[in-house]
Protein backbone atom coordinates (compact mmCIF):
# COMPACT_ATOMS: atom_id res chain seq x y z
CA UNK A 1 0.00 0.00 0.00
CA UNK A 2 1.38 3.29 -0.94
CA UNK A 3 0.10 6.97 -0.37
CA UNK A 4 0.42 10.06 -3.12
CA UNK A 5 -0.40 13.62 -2.95
CA UNK A 6 -3.76 15.51 -2.77
CA UNK A 7 -6.76 14.31 -4.27
CA UNK A 8 -8.48 16.25 -7.18
CA UNK A 9 -11.02 18.55 -5.39
CA UNK A 10 -13.65 17.41 -8.07
CA UNK A 11 -13.87 13.79 -6.62
CA UNK A 12 -15.51 15.20 -3.33
CA UNK A 13 -17.38 18.27 -4.67
CA UNK A 14 -19.87 15.74 -6.97
CA UNK A 15 -19.81 12.96 -4.22
CA UNK A 16 -23.80 12.62 -2.48
CA UNK A 17 -21.93 12.25 0.92
CA UNK A 18 -20.19 15.60 0.84
CA UNK A 19 -23.13 17.57 -0.38
CA UNK A 20 -24.00 17.88 3.29
CA UNK A 21 -20.96 19.91 3.83
CA UNK A 22 -20.12 23.55 2.98
CA UNK A 23 -17.80 24.14 0.00
CA UNK A 24 -15.30 25.53 3.06
CA UNK A 25 -16.03 22.02 4.65
CA UNK A 26 -15.19 20.00 1.41
CA UNK A 27 -12.05 22.09 1.32
CA UNK A 28 -10.94 21.52 4.86
CA UNK A 29 -11.51 17.60 4.22
CA UNK A 30 -10.13 17.23 1.00
CA UNK A 31 -6.80 19.66 2.56
CA UNK A 32 -6.10 16.56 4.81
CA UNK A 33 -7.13 13.71 2.10
CA UNK A 34 -4.67 11.46 0.99
CA UNK A 35 -4.56 8.86 -2.15
CA UNK A 36 -4.23 5.71 -1.15
CA UNK A 37 -3.22 3.20 -4.06
CA UNK A 38 -3.50 -0.83 -2.62
CA UNK A 39 -2.91 -3.87 -4.92
CA UNK A 40 -4.74 -6.52 -5.43
CA UNK A 41 -5.03 -9.15 -2.52
CA UNK A 42 -3.56 -6.80 -0.44
CA UNK A 43 -5.69 -5.94 3.18
CA UNK A 44 -6.81 -2.14 3.66
CA UNK A 45 -7.44 -2.81 7.21
CA UNK A 46 -8.60 -5.28 9.94
CA UNK A 47 -11.90 -5.88 11.68
CA UNK A 48 -10.81 -4.20 14.95
CA UNK A 49 -8.33 -2.03 13.66
CA UNK A 50 -8.65 1.61 14.83
CA UNK A 51 -10.72 3.72 12.27
CA UNK A 52 -9.03 6.61 11.37
CA UNK A 53 -9.75 7.34 7.96
CA UNK A 54 -13.25 6.91 5.40
CA UNK A 55 -12.74 6.26 2.13
CA UNK A 56 -13.62 7.08 -1.50
CA UNK A 57 -12.70 4.11 -3.92
CA UNK A 58 -11.61 6.41 -7.68
CA UNK A 59 -10.75 3.02 -9.35
CA UNK A 60 -10.46 -1.05 -8.84
CA UNK A 61 -12.62 -3.20 -6.31
CA UNK A 62 -12.38 -4.14 -2.60
CA UNK A 63 -14.53 -6.63 -0.75
CA UNK A 64 -15.60 -5.82 2.96
CA UNK A 65 -16.22 -9.20 4.52
CA UNK A 66 -16.14 -10.68 7.92
CA UNK A 67 -14.64 -14.13 9.47
CA UNK A 68 -16.62 -16.76 11.17
CA UNK A 69 -15.12 -18.51 13.64
CA UNK A 70 -14.72 -21.32 11.43
CA UNK A 71 -13.12 -19.63 9.20
CA UNK A 72 -15.73 -19.39 6.76
CA UNK A 73 -16.04 -15.96 4.43
CA UNK A 74 -19.09 -13.62 4.29
CA UNK A 75 -19.02 -10.76 1.77
CA UNK A 76 -20.42 -8.02 3.08
CA UNK A 77 -19.90 -5.66 0.49
CA UNK A 78 -18.03 -5.25 -2.70
CA UNK A 79 -17.18 -2.01 -3.34
CA UNK A 80 -17.18 -0.14 -6.37
CA UNK A 81 -15.39 3.23 -8.11
CA UNK A 82 -17.49 6.15 -6.74
CA UNK A 83 -18.34 4.23 -3.72
CA UNK A 84 -17.43 5.56 -0.16
CA UNK A 85 -17.14 2.92 2.96
CA UNK A 86 -16.39 3.23 6.69
CA UNK A 87 -17.32 6.81 6.67
CA UNK A 88 -20.40 4.92 9.59
CA UNK A 89 -17.36 4.51 12.01
CA UNK A 90 -17.61 8.19 12.46
CA UNK A 91 -20.49 7.53 14.62
CA UNK A 92 -19.72 4.62 16.80
CA UNK A 93 -18.72 4.84 20.45
CA UNK A 94 -15.88 3.13 19.55
CA UNK A 95 -14.41 3.83 16.44
CA UNK A 96 -13.14 0.54 15.53
CA UNK A 97 -13.74 -0.90 11.62
CA UNK A 98 -16.07 -3.84 11.99
CA UNK A 99 -15.01 -5.66 8.68
CA UNK A 100 -11.93 -7.23 7.11
CA UNK A 101 -11.40 -4.52 3.43
CA UNK A 102 -9.37 -6.55 0.42
CA UNK A 103 -8.55 -5.57 -2.78
CA UNK A 104 -9.91 -7.76 -5.09
CA UNK A 105 -8.39 -5.26 -7.90
CA UNK A 106 -5.31 -2.63 -7.64
CA UNK A 107 -7.75 -0.14 -6.41
CA UNK A 108 -6.84 4.15 -5.77
CA UNK A 109 -8.56 5.42 -2.72
CA UNK A 110 -9.08 8.63 -1.01
CA UNK A 111 -8.17 8.31 2.17
CA UNK A 112 -10.15 11.03 4.46
CA UNK A 113 -9.21 11.98 8.46
CA UNK A 114 -11.87 10.82 9.93
CA UNK A 115 -10.97 12.03 13.34
CA UNK A 116 -11.01 15.83 11.97
CA UNK A 117 -14.22 14.77 10.29
CA UNK A 118 -15.86 13.82 13.23
CA UNK A 119 -14.62 17.44 14.74
CA UNK A 120 -16.00 19.47 12.15
CA UNK A 121 -19.64 17.57 12.39
CA UNK A 122 -19.26 18.38 15.96
CA UNK A 123 -18.62 22.05 15.15
CA UNK A 124 -21.78 21.94 12.62
CA UNK A 125 -25.50 20.23 14.06
CA UNK A 126 -26.64 21.00 10.59
CA UNK A 127 -23.95 18.78 8.42
CA UNK A 128 -24.32 16.18 11.19
CA UNK A 129 -27.94 15.95 10.81
CA UNK A 130 -27.68 16.04 6.80
CA UNK A 131 -25.21 13.25 7.02
CA UNK A 132 -27.20 11.09 9.55
CA UNK A 133 -30.27 11.55 6.63
CA UNK A 134 -28.05 9.89 4.10
CA UNK A 135 -26.80 7.10 6.13
CA UNK A 136 -30.56 6.79 7.46
CA UNK A 137 -31.38 6.30 3.69
CA UNK A 138 -28.51 3.53 3.02
CA UNK A 139 -29.62 1.73 6.71
CA UNK A 140 -32.73 1.19 4.89
CA UNK A 141 -31.52 -0.51 2.31
CA UNK A 142 -28.72 -2.49 4.23
CA UNK A 143 -32.42 -3.68 5.69
CA UNK A 144 -33.69 -4.96 2.50
CA UNK A 145 -30.89 -7.01 1.76
CA UNK A 146 -30.92 -8.07 5.31
CA UNK A 147 -34.43 -8.94 4.50
CA UNK A 148 -33.96 -10.41 1.16
CA UNK A 149 -30.91 -13.11 2.36
CA UNK A 150 -32.67 -14.46 5.16
CA UNK A 151 -36.67 -14.23 3.51
CA UNK A 152 -35.70 -15.39 -0.14
CA UNK A 153 -34.40 -18.33 -1.46
CA UNK A 154 -31.18 -19.11 -4.16
CA UNK A 155 -33.04 -18.16 -7.42
CA UNK A 156 -34.79 -14.98 -5.99
CA UNK A 157 -31.49 -13.62 -4.37
CA UNK A 158 -29.66 -14.03 -7.66
CA UNK A 159 -32.79 -12.40 -9.90
CA UNK A 160 -33.13 -9.65 -7.61
CA UNK A 161 -29.47 -9.13 -7.57
CA UNK A 162 -29.58 -8.97 -10.88
CA UNK A 163 -31.94 -6.45 -11.32
CA UNK A 164 -30.57 -4.08 -9.00
CA UNK A 165 -27.04 -4.60 -11.35
CA UNK A 166 -29.52 -3.79 -14.13
CA UNK A 167 -30.35 -0.44 -13.13
CA UNK A 168 -26.71 0.41 -11.31
CA UNK A 169 -25.71 0.10 -15.43
CA UNK A 170 -28.65 1.86 -16.80
CA UNK A 171 -31.26 -0.54 -17.46
CA UNK A 172 -29.59 -2.08 -20.31
CA UNK A 173 -31.07 -5.75 -21.06
CA UNK A 174 -26.91 -6.51 -20.96
CA UNK A 175 -25.00 -6.34 -18.12
CA UNK A 176 -21.76 -7.19 -16.50
CA UNK A 177 -20.88 -9.13 -13.56
CA UNK A 178 -18.71 -6.57 -11.41
CA UNK A 179 -16.67 -9.54 -10.22
CA UNK A 180 -16.21 -12.72 -9.68
CA UNK A 181 -18.77 -15.40 -9.52
CA UNK A 182 -17.19 -16.73 -6.25
CA UNK A 183 -17.33 -12.93 -4.56
CA UNK A 184 -20.78 -12.88 -5.77
CA UNK A 185 -21.84 -16.28 -4.42
CA UNK A 186 -20.41 -15.15 -1.21
CA UNK A 187 -22.53 -11.37 -1.30
CA UNK A 188 -25.74 -13.28 -1.77
CA UNK A 189 -24.52 -15.70 1.28
CA UNK A 190 -24.65 -18.92 -1.68
CA UNK A 191 -21.94 -21.43 -2.79
CA UNK A 192 -20.59 -21.53 -5.80
CA UNK A 193 -21.98 -24.32 -7.32
CA UNK A 194 -25.41 -23.16 -5.79
CA UNK A 195 -24.76 -19.61 -7.93
CA UNK A 196 -24.01 -21.91 -11.10
CA UNK A 197 -27.28 -23.81 -11.00
CA UNK A 198 -29.42 -21.10 -10.16
CA UNK A 199 -28.10 -19.44 -13.53
CA UNK A 200 -28.23 -22.80 -15.38
CA UNK A 201 -32.12 -23.46 -14.64
CA UNK A 202 -32.57 -19.10 -15.06
CA UNK A 203 -31.18 -20.20 -18.65
CA UNK A 204 -33.49 -22.97 -19.10
CA UNK A 205 -36.60 -21.01 -18.79
CA UNK A 206 -35.26 -19.03 -21.50
CA UNK A 207 -35.31 -15.28 -19.60
CA UNK A 208 -32.07 -14.87 -19.90
CA UNK A 209 -28.23 -16.14 -21.33
CA UNK A 210 -25.29 -15.79 -18.95
CA UNK A 211 -21.88 -15.78 -21.17
CA UNK A 212 -18.58 -15.88 -18.50
CA UNK A 213 -19.48 -12.22 -16.48
CA UNK A 214 -21.96 -11.09 -19.35
CA UNK A 215 -25.48 -11.49 -18.74
CA UNK A 216 -28.27 -11.00 -21.38
CA UNK A 217 -32.12 -10.48 -20.46
CA UNK A 218 -33.72 -12.39 -23.37
CA UNK A 219 -37.28 -12.03 -21.62
CA UNK A 220 -37.64 -9.00 -19.94
CA UNK A 221 -41.06 -9.83 -18.75
CA UNK A 222 -40.31 -13.25 -17.85
CA UNK A 223 -37.74 -12.32 -15.67
CA UNK A 224 -39.03 -9.47 -13.65
CA UNK A 225 -41.99 -12.39 -12.63
CA UNK A 226 -38.87 -15.07 -11.88
CA UNK A 227 -37.48 -11.96 -9.60
CA UNK A 228 -41.01 -10.94 -7.83
CA UNK A 229 -41.82 -14.18 -7.03
CA UNK A 230 -44.44 -14.64 -9.87
CA UNK A 231 -42.91 -17.47 -12.01
CA UNK A 232 -40.66 -20.44 -10.96
CA UNK A 233 -37.42 -21.18 -12.68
Amino acid sequence: MSQSNRPSPENVDNHPIFSAFTPAQRERVLSRAETVHVDRGETLFHEGDPARRIFLCESGQLKLYRLAPSGNEKIIALIQPGSTFAEATMFMEERNYPVNCEALKASRLIAFDADDCVAMLREDVDSCFSLMAMFSRRLRQRLTDIEALSLQNATLRVANYILQLQQAQGESDTLDLPTSKKHIAGLLALQPETLSRVFAQLQDTGALRVEARRITILDPERFHNIAYGLENA
